[in-house]
């Protein structure tokens, strides 16, 4: 089974492209994963050959990233099937396959935002991976992820945050290679969905169909639904541009002062340019209660709330 790790900040349109790409009747797409490195990486060990498969199982079997697969499924009997690490984990996503009724799926597409970050761990473990790697104005990313109960609460924490992540991963793509990873613009996905789906495709050995267009390859987890509402319906052009009436003027001069120097070098045109003013002192103390209270208080209270709800 090929891996195909689609990444990007938080936002960007991980998830539908994911869903648009487990569209294809030979191509699964799971819940996102992160505990596939992250247990790789607690269990200290070099060599994926070494990890004790068991306790790989358990560890994996205890988190919430995986009880959101909704997959109850007997611990593997070692053998020439699951010998290794990797095994471990494509044995997981077929099992994932065979429930939602693509036994014979020979791609997996995994969409969990921080792939890239892990491409080391990533690409050492399956050598013939693909990766995708989503951009989207910052400005939609902010105007989108204040709104909900994670992430950053405020202008200034957004684009901080999506100038670091983006960045990170632009530095992993010169790394990985033009044959390893391919850049996708959120915008052209939208846009011109076709044509942009059928270079991607072509990038990852997958024939192009156009059931892929209405992205109905994924179901959503309950527990995160309710951020998902577009899944599922055909592409609207007008959310491209909806930061513009969901961010005020001031915030849009806050964030280009902060990533516009990033935003106009990826592609974006900038409303203040040079002339935008940075955070002034009172801006600055506002921002930092308001991110206390929100992101430490109200947010954690209601995210972990959603989150039992929706995996129980």
């Amino acid at each position: 089974m090929l891996p195909v790790f689609i990444s990007g900040h938080p936002r960007s349109g991980t998830t539908l492209l994911g869903a648009m790409l487990g569209a294809h009747p030979r191509c699964i797409c799971t819940p996102e994963s992160p505990f596939k490195a992250r247990v790789f990486r607690n269990l200290g060990k070099k060599g994926s050959a070494k990890i004790d498969i068991a306790t790989a199982f358990a560890m994996i079997r205890n988190s919430w990233r995986f009880r959101v697969w909704n997959l109850e499924i007997p611990p593997p009997v070692p053998g020439p099937e699951v010998g290794s690490y990797p095994d471990l984990i494509l044995w997981l996503v077929k099992g994932y396959a065979e429930k939602a009724g693509k036994p014979d799926a020979h791609v997996w597409i995994d969409h969990t935002p921080a792939n890239i970050e892990h491409a080391d761990i990533l690409t050492g473990l399956f050598p013939d991976a693909k990766f995708l790697h989503i951009v989207r104005d910052g400005r939609a990313v902010a105007a989108s992820i204040m709104r909900l109960d994670w992430g950053a609460n405020t202008i200034d924490r957004a684009a901080v945050s999506w100038v670091r992540k983006v960045s990170h991963y632009l530095a992993a793509e010169s790394v990985l290679g033009h044959e390893r990873i391919m850049q996708v613009k959120y915008e052209k996905l939208i846009r011109q969905p076709e044509q942009t789906l059928t270079d991607i495709c072509r990038f990852a050995g997958i024939d192009f169909q156009d059931g892929m267009l209405r992205g109905t390859g994924f179901k959503v987890p309950a527990y995160t639904a309710s951020q998902h509402s577009l899944l599922g319906k055909a592409p609207e052009v007008e959310r491209i541009h909806a930061w513009e009436k969901d961010l005020t003027p001031r915030q849009v001069e806050i964030f280009e002062s902060i990533g516009g120097n990033l935003l106009q070098s990826l592609g974006y045109s900038l409303r203040y340019g040079t002339a935008a003013r940075k955070m002034n002192i009172a801006e600055h103390v506002v921002s930092g209660i308001e991110e206390t209270i929100r992101g430490k208080i109200v947010n954690k209270l209601k995210r972990r709330r959603r989150i039992r709800k929706g995996i129980a």
